[in-house]
C-alpha cells in the first residue's frame, strides 16, 4: 500500500493546479458569453503545462519539435479571435479547434505518442489518450485520498465508514422506486416530498452546488490528462509481428497512362470551351436565351466535384502508381502534370462562374466559403504537382500546415465586414441590396452598415432591423464576455 502511495508522490500538486483552473474556467464562463476570457483561459492552461513540464524537465527545445513549439501561434490567433470578432459559426469551429491543438500540441511536446504526428497511427494515440488514460487517471485523487484516510484512521473504524457507505449506495435505487411508488399512492405524502428540497435549500445553493460539480469534474478531466502526459504509464506488451512481408497494391502503368490519357482528353476539351465561352467574354457565343449570370450559375457544383474527384485521382495515383519502368512511371507523371494543369483550369473556371453569379445576385457567406474552398484546393494542387516530380517530401506535412494556415487566416479576414462590404459597392452600382440578409450578419459589418444610414432610400429599413442589435449591446456584459467587435458596433449604433 505504501508504495502505491509512494508511486503518486508529486502529483497532489499536479491535482491542485487542475483545480485552480477549474477554478479560474468557472470564474470566466460560467453564465458568461465568451469574449477576452477565451484567450485568457487558454494562457493560463499554457502556463501551468510549461510551468508542470520545466518542473519535470519534459521541454526540449530542437528542431524536430520546431512544428510542436509553432503550433502556439496559430492557436494563440484563434484564440483570440473571441475577443476580436463576433462570427458565431468561426466560435463554434475554433473552441473545438482550440482545445484539439492544445491536445496535440502538448502530447507532441511530451513526446506520449509512438507515432509521427503525420500518420494515421498518430489519430490512435491521440484517441487513446484522451479516452483510455484521461478517463482511466481520473480516479487517481480518489485512491490518493483513499490511502490518505486509511493511513491515519483506525483500520476498523474504516471498514465500519465504508460499510455504511456501501449500504447508503444500495439503499439509494430502491429508495427512488418506493417514493415513487408511495407519491402516486399518496397526494398530501406527494405534496410534502416536493416540499422537502425547497426547505433544505433555496435555488441559489443548487445552482452552487451545480457549479461545484462543473469546476470538479473539469479539474478531474485535466487533471487525468496531465498526469497521462507527465506520470508513469504501465508498461505495453508489443505485439507479434508476422516475418511476412505484406505485398504493397501497386497499379500498373500501362493501365494508368491509358486511363490518364482518356481523361486528359476530355478535360483539354473542356478548358478548351471554357477559354472560348467564360474567359473570352463572347457573350454571343452562349445558347439562345442564356444570360451570363445563367450561364455562371449551372455546373458550378459539378465543376467544384470534379475537381475534387481529380485530387482524388491525382493522390491515389502518386501513391500506388508502380515505379518498376522508369519510362513508363515518366509518363505518369507528365500526364498526372497535365490533369493538375486542367483541373487548375477547371477551378479557375468555378471561381470566375461564382464571381459572375455574385454580381448578379450578391454575396453570402456560402458563396464566399466556396470562394475560399477553391483557393485552398488550388494551394493543394500547387503542392501535389511539385510532390509528383519530388518524391522526398512528405505531402500530408504540408497539407496540414497549409490548411491551419489558411484556416487562421480565413478568421483574420473579417468575413462579415467583407460580404457587407462587396453588397454594398453592388448596391451602388445596380442599386439593388437585400437589408434583411445584412441585417442577420454579425457585429463585424456593423461598421460597414452605417454607410447606408445615409441612403434615404433604405435607411429606415436598415434602422428598423438594426435596432434588436442595438438592443444586444445595451445589455449590462461582464467584463470577461468584452469583444472588440461588439464593442465597435456598440459605439456606431448608439450614434
Amino acid at each position: 500500500m505504501a508504495d502505491r502511495i509512494q508511486s503518486y508522490a508529486g502529483y497532489q500538486w499536479l491535482f491542485l493546479g487542475a483545480l485552480v483552473i477549474g477554478c479560474l474556467g468557472d470564474f470566466l464562463f460560467y453564465g458568461k458569453e465568451f469574449g477576452i476570457s477565451f484567450p485568457l483561459f487558454l494562457i493560463a492552461m499554457y502556463a501551468f503545462f510549461f510551468w508542470q513540464a520545466h518542473l519535470r524537465s519534459h521541454l526540449r527545445i530542437t528542431a524536430r519539435q520546431a512544428f510542436a513549439w509553432l503550433l502556439t501561434v496559430p492557436n494563440l490567433m484563434l484564440s483570440c479571435t473571441f475577443f476580436l470578432y463576433a462570427n458565431e459559426l468561426f466560435h463554434l469551429i475554433n473552441f473545438v479547434l482550440v482545445l484539439f491543438l492544445f491536445v496535440v500540441q502538448t502530447m507532441l511536446l511530451t513526446e506520449r505518442h509512438q507515432s509521427k504526428w503525420y500518420t494515421l497511427g498518430f489519430v490512435g494515440d491521440l484517441l487513446e489518450t484522451v479516452l483510455v488514460y484521461t478517463l482511466k487517471y481520473t480516479r487517481l485523487p480518489f485512491v490518493m485520498a483513499k490511502e490518505w484516510i486509511k493511513s491515519r484512521v483506525d483500520r476498523e473504524k474504516y471498514s465500519i465508514v465504508i460499510k455504511v457507505l456501501a449500504g447508503v449506495g444500495i439503499s439509494l435505487p430502491i429508495l427512488l422506486v418506493v417514493l415513487g411508488l408511495l407519491s402516486h399512492a399518496d397526494q398530501v405524502f406527494s405534496h410534502f416530498l416536493t416540499e422537502i428540497p425547497s426547505m433544505l435549500f433555496d435555488w441559489d445553493s443548487a445552482e452552487a452546488i451545480f457549479r461545484l460539480f462543473l469546476i470538479g469534474l473539469f479539474s478531474l478531466l485535466f487533471y487525468g490528462y496531465l498526469y497521462t502526459l507527465f506520470g508513469p504509464r504501465e508498461a505495453t506488451v508489443a505485439l507479434p509481428v508476422k516475418e511476412a512481408e505484406e505485398k504493397k497494391i501497386v497499379w500498373d502503368g500501362i493501365i494508368l497512362v491509358t486511363l490518364l490519357t482518356i481523361i486528359n482528353v476530355v478535360y483539354a476539351a473542356f478548358v478548351f470551351i471554357q477559354i472560348s465561352y467564360l474567359f473570352s467574354g463572347q457573350e454571343t457565343m452562349l445558347p439562345a436565351g442564356m444570360t451570363y449570370a445563367e450561364y455562371a450559375k449551372n455546373g458550378f457544383q459539378e465543376l467544384v466535384t470534379v475537381t475534387v474527384i481529380n485530387f482524388i485521382i491525382l493522390l491515389s495515383t502518386m501513391h500506388l502508381a508502380s515505379r518498376a519502368k522508369p519510362l513508363l512511371y515518366r509518363l505518369v507523371q507528365i500526364l498526372l502534370s497535365f490533369l493538375t494543369i486542367c483541373t487548375s483550369f477547371m477551378l479557375f473556371s468555378a471561381y470566375f462562374r461564382l464571381s459572375l453569379y455574385e454580381e448578379a445576385y450578391g454575396y453570402t457567406h456560402s458563396r464566399l466559403l466556396a470562394h475560399a474552398f477553391m483557393i485552398f484546393l488550388f494551394v493543394l494542387f500547387v503542392i501535389a504537382l511539385l510532390k509528383i516530380w519530388r518524391n522526398r517530401f512528405s505531402l500530408i506535412q504540408y497539407y496540414v500546415v497549409v490548411a491551419l494556415i489558411f484556416y487562421v487566416v480565413l478568421n483574420y479576414v473579417n468575413m462579415d465586414a467583407m460580404i457587407a462590404k462587396n453588397n454594398l459597392n453592388r448596391y451602388y452600382a445596380t442599386g439593388n441590396i437585400d437589408i434583411e440578409y445584412l441585417s442577420r450578419l454579425s457585429y463585424d459589418a456593423v461598421p460597414v452598415m452605417m454607410e447606408l444610414t445615409k441612403d434615404q432610400s433604405v435607411a429606415e429599413s436598415l434602422h428598423y432591423r438594426l435596432k434588436y442589435k442595438r438592443e444586444e449591446v445595451q445589455e449590462d456584459k461582464s467584463w470577461q464576455s468584452f469583444n472588440l467587435s461588439k464593442y465597435r458596433a456598440k459605439q456606431y449604433l448608439q450614434d
